[in-house]
């Protein structure tokens, strides 16, 4: 897993990619902490390892409790990346209105490049 921090005009977002498992939602709170508290605060998690881990009833809801814990923090969560199992399986749960989601990286980098600038 990988963690990256970037900051765009007013915008902060932490980008994970890679395989994300339990013990890795400590490493990512540490790096959305890094963040200046002004920012609008954005959590971009690659989903495309999420078919990789076994997603029995009890890790996928430690993984979307964790993502909803986060969230109640006034971060907006991003997930990126889904394969059609992985969005089914979110559809299936009714989770899939829960978080924003977005097909590529490259897709939300580029909706950030093109916000205007808050007044």
């Amino acid at each position: 897993m990988e963690i990256t921090n970037h900051t765009h005009r007013n915008q902060h977002a932490t980008i994970v990619q890679g395989l994300v498992n339990e013990q890795a939602f400590a490493a990512i709170r540490q790096a959305l902490s890094t963040a200046l508290p002004l920012q609008d605060q954005q959590l971009w998690i690659d989903c495309s390892h999420v078919d990789r881990v076994h997603l029995t009833n009890s890790s996928i809801c430690s993984f979307v409790s964790e993502l909803l814990q986060i969230r109640k923090q006034n971060v907006k969560v991003v997930l990126y990346g889904m394969n059609a199992t992985t969005e089914r399986l979110f559809r299936l749960l009714q989770l899939d209105t829960l978080f924003d989601k977005a097909r590529t990286l490259e897709e939300l980098q580029a909706a950030a490049k093109a916000q205007p600038i808050a007044a």
